[in-house]
This record gives C-alpha cells, sequence and structure tokens, in this order.
C-alpha cells in the first residue's frame, strides 16, 4: 500500500486522551497508556506497581541528577502490557525509505506508529521548548512522536506540547522529516514500534502480579523529608525550575499516586483504603504544585510551610500502606475473576 494525497488515519484518534494529569511519565509511555486506555477500560490495571520504591524515585532525581521523564517506572511496562492483552512490535532504528513504505499498512489497520527522533528537528516543538524556558542543551534530546496518520505529503501526530500536557493533532510536512533526517539520520526513526490488542486482560495474571508486587512492598517514605530538607539549597543552584531534583521527584510521587488511585477503583479494596490513598494523591498533587511554584520564586510560599505539608504526606503514605497491605491479607480475591464482571 503506497501513500496517496488522501490520508489514511486511524479511527477514534479523538479517544486518545492524557492518563497522565501530572506529567511525570516517560513520553512513550504516557503515549502508549493513553493509547491504551482508549482501547480497552481496563487500562487502569497498568497501575498496580505505581507506588514503586520512593528510594528509587531518590536516587535518580536527587544522587544522579536526573529528570523525571528519564525514571524508569515499574507500571506502564511491556510485560504488563502483554498481560492487558496488547503486544508491542517493534522494527528497531530503520531508515525513512522503510519508515515511508511500512507506514500506510499499520495505519490502515487501525494501529499507531511510535519513533523517536530530535525534538528540536519539528517546529512546534522549538515553539514549545523557548515557551516553557528549556534549557539549550535539553533541545537536542530525543523524543517519542506519536503517528495516527499518513497522506503522500504530510504526517499526522499526536502531541502534548499544549499548555495542560493534552495530546492534540497537528500535521507536519513530510519536507520537515526529510529535512531532519538528513541532517542526524542516526538518531531518527529509533525504535519504531506499534502496539496490537491481541486479547482480553489476563486478569488472574494480574492479580498473581499485584499479590507479587504488594509481598515485597517496603518502604519508609523518607523522601519526603529529604525533600524538604533540599528546598532552600535547590531553589538558589537550579539554573530551571523543571532541573530541579524536588520538583522532579515530588512529581513522580504525585503522578504514581494519582494512577495508583485509578487503580484501586478496579479492585475489591473498600472505601478506607481507597479514600486513604485518594488522599494521598491529592495532597501530593498540590504539594508538587506548591514547590514547583517555591522554586519560580513565588514569595508568599515558605519552604517551613512546605516542609509541614511534606511531613503530613510522609504520615499518610504510612497509614495508608499499612491499611492497603493489611486489607490485602484478608482479601481471597482483590480483582474481579472475569472481564465480564464489571
Amino acid at each position: 500500500m503506497a501513500l496517496t494525497d488522501r490520508m489514511i488515519r486511524m479511527p477514534d484518534i479523538d479517544r486518545i486522551r492524557t492518563q497522565d494529569p501530572n506529567n511525570h511519565l516517560h513520553c512513550r509511555r504516557a503515549q502508549l497508556l493513553a493509547y491504551v486506555a482508549g482501547s480497552t477500560s481496563w487500562s487502569d490495571l497498568l497501575m498496580y506497581r505505581a507506588l514503586g520504591s520512593t528510594a528509587a524515585v531518590y536516587r535518580h532525581c536527587h544522587l544522579r541528577g536526573k529528570d523525571r521523564w528519564a525514571f524508569e517506572t515499574p507500571y506502564v511496562t511491556e510485560g504488563d502490557l502483554r498481560l492487558l492483552g496488547f503486544e508491542l512490535l517493534s522494527a528497531g532504528t530503520v531508515d525513512i525509505d522503510r519508515f515511508r513504505s511500512g507506514l500506510p499498512e499499520f495505519l490502515a489497520s487501525g494501529h499507531p506508529v511510535f519513533f523517536y527522533a530530535p525534538r528540536h528537528h519539528f517546529p512546534h516543538w522549538v515553539e514549545f521548548m523557548r515557551r516553557v524556558g528549556t534549557v539549550a542543551e535539553d533541545h537536542r534530546l530525543l523524543h517519542s512522536f506519536l503517528v495516527c496518520g499518513a497522506s503522500s505529503t504530510e504526517v499526522l501526530l499526536l502531541d502534548n506540547t499544549s499548555d495542560d500536557h493534552e495530546y492534540f493533532p497537528l500535521t507536519v510536512g513530510w519536507d520537515v522529516l526529510r529535512e531532519g533526517y538528513a541532517r542526524e539520520p542516526e538518531r531518527w526513526f529509533v525504535d519504531c514500534s506499534t502496539a496490537v490488542l491481541r486479547s482480553v486482560p489476563d486478569l488472574d495474571g494480574f492479580e498473581s502480579a499485584y499479590r507479587g508486587f504488594l509481598a515485597r512492598f517496603r518502604d519508609g517514605f523518607q523522601i519526603y523529608d529529604l525533600i524538604g530538607e533540599s528546598l532552600v539549597a535547590e531553589r538558589a543552584s537550579a539554573d530551571a525550575v523543571y532541573r530541579a531534583p524536588g520538583v522532579n521527584s515530588i512529581a513522580l510521587l504525585a503522578g504514581s499516586r494519582t494512577l495508583f488511585s485509578r487503580f484501586l477503583a478496579l479492585t475489591r479494596h473498600g472505601e478506607q483504603v481507597r479514600a486513604a490513598y485518594a488522599g494521598v494523591a491529592r495532597l501530593a498533587t498540590v504539594l508538587s504544585e506548591q514547590i514547583n511554584a517555591f522554586h519560580a520564586g513565588t514569595p508568599t510560599l515558605s519552604a517551613d510551610r512546605i516542609r509541614s505539608g511534606l511531613a503530613e504526606l510522609r504520615q499518610r503514605e504510612q497509614r495508608a500502606a499499612a491499611l492497603l497491605t493489611d486489607e490485602a491479607a484478608r482479601l481471597p480475591r482483590i480483582l474481579p475473576s472475569d472481564v465480564d464482571s464489571r
């Protein structure tokens, strides 16, 4: 199948909506999550391990100085996508001719195509990075692009460079892709992939995986104290707000708790557990916004006020974790037993 003047467009692309209101996931994982959520009502099963190690978050953000989008979250993984019924197919890195020739078949079958390329080759990314103050050395980073349509002259992308990080469609001419590829061919069309729905969710598999996660779940949540201790020094030293370790770590924590609360809605956990984690997610999100504002120089926010909130959040996490694990140990079955039981 060859590309023509008429665009081949995936159906129902308006159902691909962000599932990550805290904007904490790596771009490819955020795109996969948005796509699968538009394809199955069971997508929140992917969040069962969102309460991953806070020590891992601290090591990544504070000790290694990495940003949130480079963090390897233990949720929305390839293995869990298989449990959900999706198969990820990857062609690896390809040249532009192979990319162009293979695109129509996937799109005509209703499957998205993902690829990595330097984001500063795309005009909408250049405008976004200027608007939000991205430091110059980060302009050349690779971004995962989500292709939902193509013609002989244009490619239809879904991207989230809007202020609310919601996905929206935009078209990019093939000339942009050809020119970018000519400049840095080794960094274009990296990890070209698609996701194919093969089966219904394996609820027994998720039940076993979740119980295995809970059996290993141990956390003192000291990270909240550590974020508070470093607030003032980080505000004085960070060259951009989004690079501050505290900003990145609290965004990861707020995002993961928000997604875990959504997982709980699919389970047989009781209202007390659900309410506890909903409260944790809300407070973590508020503190994430406050820490961003503090690093941006908002004069009405004091470090002591934020530290007080972080101390409360740590206590809430500890109580919620105790409720969660105690209740799970008593429940004979945590997830529904079949996909028709909802």
